[in-house]
C-alpha cells in the first residue's frame, strides 16, 4: 500500500512537471514567430507609396519637356506703339537734312534747349533745320506743322543755296495750341518728304 501510494505520488509529479517545460516556448521559436509574422495594415497605418518603374519616368519626363515647349509657344502680350520723337530724314537730289530739332528759342543762329515737349502758353514753335546741299542748284523746301485732327499751321518756304556743306535755317509757328500730338515735315516742291519730327502740345507747361 505505501509502495503503491509512492509511485501515484512519482507519476503526478512527474506530469506536472512534463506540463510546465511544454508550456515554455523555445527562443528559436520565439525568433521565427517575430520574423515571419506578416505586418498588419490598419486605418491609421500608411500603406506604402508605389514605386514608378523606369518607363513611366521616362514616359513623365517627355510630357514635362512636351509641357514646356507648349509654355515657349506661346506670344508675348505686346505693348501698345509709342510714337518715337527721333527725327526721320531722307537725301533728295543731293540735298540732306543733317540735324532737325524742334525748340521754343534760336540765338545764335543756335536751337536753345531743343525739346519736343511744348505748352500752350509758348509763344513759338520753331522747327531748326541744318542742310548739306551738294547739288548745283538752290533748294526750295516747304515747313508744315500738322497737329491733331490733322489741323495744318505753316507752309513756310525755306532756300537752300547751290553746293553748300552746312546751312542752318528754320520755321516757326504760332498757332501750335491744340493739345496733342503734333509733327513738323519738311518736302521739296514736289512733295518728297525730307523730313519729319513728332512733338507734343500739353496745357499747363
Amino acid at each position: 500500500m505505501t509502495r503503491h501510494v509512492a509511485m501515484l505520488t512519482l507519476a503526478l509529479f512527474a506530469v506536472a512537471f512534463s506540463g510546465c517545460t511544454d508550456a515554455d516556448p523555445k527562443e528559436s521559436e520565439l525568433i521565427d514567430k517575430t520574423t515571419t509574422q506578416k505586418p498588419v495594415f490598419t486605418s491609421t497605418t500608411p500603406a506604402p507609396e508605389p514605386v514608378a518603374d523606369e518607363p513611366d519616368a521616362v514616359e513623365d519626363a517627355e510630357k514635362a519637356a512636351e509641357a514646356v515647349e507648349a509654355v515657349d509657344e506661346i506670344e508675348p502680350v505686346k505693348e501698345p506703339a509709342m510714337p518715337s520723337f527721333d527725327p526721320v530724314v531722307e537725301t533728295v537730289d543731293g540735298l540732306t537734312i543733317v540735324r532737325f530739332v524742334t525748340t521754343s528759342e534760336i540765338a545764335k543762329r543756335e536751337p536753345v534747349a531743343p525739346g519736343t515737349s511744348f505748352g500752350t502758353d509758348h509763344e513759338r514753335i520753331y522747327a531748326f533745320i541744318e542742310a548739306s546741299n551738294e547739288s548745283t542748284s538752290e533748294k526750295r523746301l516747304m515747313v508744315h506743322f500738322i497737329g491733331p485732327e490733322t489741323t495744318v499751321s505753316g507752309g513756310i518756304e525755306l532756300h537752300i543755296p547751290a553746293s553748300v556743306p552746312r546751312w542752318r535755317t528754320w520755321a516757326y509757328t504760332r498757332h501750335a495750341k491744340k493739345p496733342g500730338l503734333w509733327r513738323v515735315e519738311i518736302r521739296d516742291l514736289e512733295g518728297n518728304l525730307l523730313g519729319a519730327l513728332p512733338f507734343e502740345v500739353e496745357p499747363g507747361i
